[in-house]
């Protein structure tokens, strides 16, 4: 403790006059504009100059600033807050250095900083969003989820689970009625897609519609949720919201050839239910948790990888400027992706629409400012800065593999100075003996460590020629969450990380529940995932949201487990038929009265192809389909997209993107996406018709269908349950024997008319049918 700590701590404590009275006067009813100011301006300038002094945890001289009862509470002897009277208050006294204090330690308070100190003060001193009891006016999602009272319905026949409570409360206010269940048929196609991004194949059709025991539905869920095929679909969902890319892109595409090693992290993740909020401690901070072994250590290192691989002018040559850059775009998808919040909008100025000021944010740049990032210039190119790679392998593979290297490169060295025939041949002896001797090189990830620990100037402007005040390392006070100490010698990332999946933080959980709703219906219950701020959409059943959110945590963290109760519900499992008075009462569905028909994403539609020809390599799991490290993407990359493995392994090149991705609104991997477009546009009927994937798997689909049965009619059937997932009408088989009659005469086909199954084919593939599910 410094002398000017105890000066202020005991000359609070000193203070006894009117405490008694202070202390018992309530907090001012709240309004949105001293609430936007305490949030925005005083709760920030206490946590960054006083709580670290004094908190719950430290309260130095018995003063605890971290909420109103203990400030009007004050030290040993009395209130540091005199309501009403700036003046006289000894807060605003030490902060104006008057009495012959000077606090807080360090730099002095702006005059600004006083003001508003001084101005809230005078106003009443309320604490605008009390954990307990946050005001209307405050963010909604700032409040903490509160235990919500399940609805009293009318048809409480139709209610399957709470979840219906909630949606059929609302629609009968709007008098309109749900619609019922959807058909079996209907409901394996819809689940199987949601659950694993694939198709079900036709004898689990008929399993399914098979299984009439009690039980069915709960079965058919689990057996899905245990499919290596979930994690690989509900990974990529994960995989944009944090931007994953296989490259650099901006100003120097340089491939990033590890990168795969966080996306099978996240798949196994996925499909091992790690609970949620481990997951995102792992991911922030993977590199300082303990590990029972070195395979726990490879995981929590190759989880930083998040922090490594978004996008970066790695050819800006100043350098300071690229060091901010790098931290920006690390709070962006820090705060967009865990939390939901625009924090990147305080760069340069308070944020215009949220309690978030620049000294928060600030706070943060300094936890990854202290986080090494880049690593030094390429081998190639000293004017291109590299990612931070770190190895996954022991040290002694590590050291043995370094040492090859090193012997590599003297013998490469001597050879071009050798001068004797015998001489070079001697070496190249030796070359050949190293190449075929070399040891196993060591494993590497794309991974962060901690650096230089700083604490950051507030940039003016955003600009790094122009700085104010030293901002500590910390986290974002206005969501009132408690945040542990932040260690000298650390860079606060561990911290930050517990502190964000802290069970009170009021964000985490709701963000991640919205993100599994909006995935279940084709739209959240926040209809902007990534922006929970004002700025963002309000929720439509807020009580719902926070009574998912706290039955999220409430089971663990476990992502399965709200899977499972979300898809128990009657909502999910409504037909999406239309009716034509609850479209003219609610045309957009916001109140859920039937289930929305989606368009299938890019990966899904190219998977569903490849299952029904047969051709998908569901063995092909992890690893990476380009052996390449170092360099620009190049040819070998666009082989890798007629591979038949899983789309989710095909590499995503920023700048480059496959053509069938684009095309069908792939997720920008430059930016946070937490839900993707969903588009109408010609290019995608003509992909569907000439597209090499199309071509070649129309020419699959059609040896498939060869080997089902000799007559064409069974064959039509069996081409429908393999790409529509149902049996062909009457008609439909009639229609489609006339079509192929007529392809195979015009074309002059032979008797196996292969030339006009393979145009039927497509025509199925091609079709709206076939790309929406109900």
């Amino acid at each position: 403790m410094n002398k000017t700590t105890i000066s202020l701590a005991l000359a609070v404590g000193a203070v006894a006059v009117g405490a008694a009275r202070s202390s018992a006067r309530p907090a001012p009813p709240a309004n949105p504009g001293a609430v936007m100011h305490f949030e925005s301006k005083v709760r920030p300038l206490l946590s960054s100059r006083c709580f670290s002094c004094h908190s719950k945890t430290t309260a130095m001289g018995g003063l605890d600033l971290t909420n109103r009862e203990t400030a009007l509470k004050g030290g040993r002897r009395g209130s540091a807050l005199s309501i009403g009277n700036p003046a006289e208050s000894l807060l605003v006294k030490a902060v104006k250095g008057q009495g012959g204090l000077k606090m807080p330690p360090g730099s002095r308070l702006s005059t600004q900083e006083i003001a508003a100190l001084s101005d809230w003060v005078r106003d009443g001193a309320g604490w605008g969003v009390a954990v307990a009891d946050r005001p209307a006016s405050a963010p909604w999602a700032l409040r903490p989820p509160a235990e919500p009272q399940l609805p009293a319905v009318r048809s409480a026949s139709w209610v399957k689970n709470p979840v219906d409570r909630f949606v059929l409360t609302r629609l009968e206010l709007a008098g309109i009625r749900p619609n019922p269940q959807a058909d079996r048929r209907t409901l394996i196609r819809r689940v199987t897609f949601d659950l694993t991004g694939l198709p079900p194949t036709p004898e689990e059709v008929d399993s399914f519609l098979g299984d009439t025991a009690p039980g069915a539905w709960d079965r058919l869920v689990d057996r899905l949720l245990a499919s290596p095929a979930y994690g690989e679909r509900w990974g990529r969902h994960w995989l944009d919201v944090v931007r994953y890319s296989d490259s650099n892109g901006f100003d120097w595409n340089e491939v990033f050839g590890n990168a795969w090693r966080y996306r099978d992290y996240v798949i196994q993740s996925f499909n091992e239910d790690k609970p949620y909020d481990r997951f995102l401690v792992e991911q922030l901070a993977g590199d300082l948790l303990p590990a029972a072994n070195e395979a726990e250590r490879s995981r929590n290192l190759i989880a930083t990888g998040v922090l490594v691989m978004g996008p970066k002018l790695l050819a800006q040559q100043d350098r300071k400027q690229l060091a901010l850059d790098v931290a920006d775009e690390q709070i962006d998808v820090t705060t967009r992706g865990f939390l939901g919040l625009t924090a990147s909008c305080a760069r340069c100025h308070d944020h215009k629409f949220d309690p978030i000021p620049t000294r928060d944010y600030y706070a943060l740049a300094g936890i990854f400012k202290s986080t090494a990032t880049l690593a030094g210039t390429l081998p190639r190119n000293n004017r291109v800065m590299y990612w931070m790679e770190r190895p996954l392998s022991p040290p002694t593979v590590v050291e043995a593999w370094k040492a090859h290297e090193s012997e590599m490169k003297k013998v490469e060295a001597a050879m071009k100075k050798a001068k004797t025939p015998d001489e070079k041949s001697r070496l190249t002896d030796r070359m050949k003996t190293l190449t075929e001797k070399a040891p196993t090189p060591p494993a590497i990830a794309m991974a962060v460590q901690d650096s230089t620990v700083v604490d950051m100037r507030v940039h003016i402007r955003g600009s790094h020629k122009n700085q104010g005040d030293v901002v500590p390392r910390g986290v974002l006070a206005a969501l009132n969450t408690p945040v542990e100490p932040i260690p000298v010698d650390q860079s606060g990332r561990l911290q930050l990380a517990r502190w964000i999946a802290n069970s009170r933080n009021p964000l985490t959980a709701r963000v991640m529940a919205n993100r599994i709703w909006l995935h279940h219906f084709g739209q959240g219950i926040v209809p902007t995932p990534d922006n929970f701020g004002n700025l963002g959409e309000k929720p439509t059943h807020p009580e719902l949201l926070d009574w998912l959110a706290l039955r999220f945590v409430e089971g663990g963290w476990s992502i399965k487990r709200l899977h499972k109760l979300i898809l128990s519900s009657a909502t999910y499992q409504m037909s999406s038929d239309p009716d034509p008075r609850s479209v003219a009462k609610d045309p957009e569905n916001t109140l859920y009265w039937r289930a929305n028909r989606r368009r299938l994403e890019a990966e899904a539609i190219r998977d569903a192809i490849l299952v029904a020809s047969g051709e998908l390599d569901r063995a092909g799991r992890g690893g990476t389909l380009v052996d390449k490290t170092v360099g620009f993407p190049g040819k070998e990359y666009q082989d890798a997209y007629l591979n038949s493995r899983r789309s989710v392994y095909l590499p995503v090149i920023r700048g480059g993107l496959f053509d069938m991705f684009q095309v069908f609104d792939f997720a920008d991997p430059h930016v946070v996406n937490g839900k993707r477009s969903t588009t109408t546009v010609a290019p995608q009927a003509l992909l569907m018709m000439n597209s090499p994937v199309i071509r070649t798997q129309g020419g699959k689909m059609a040896e498939v269908l060869g080997k089902v049965a000799p007559d064409d009619a069974t064959r039509v059937a069996a081409a429908y349950e393999r790409i529509l997932n149902r049996a062909p009408s009457a008609s439909e088989v009639s229609d489609a024997l006339r079509y192929l009659d007529d392809y195979a005469r015009s074309a002059g086909d032979g008797p196996e008319k292969r030339a006009a199954w393979i145009s039927f084919s497509r025509a199925l593939f091609s079709s709206t049918e076939f790309r929406y599910v109900d």
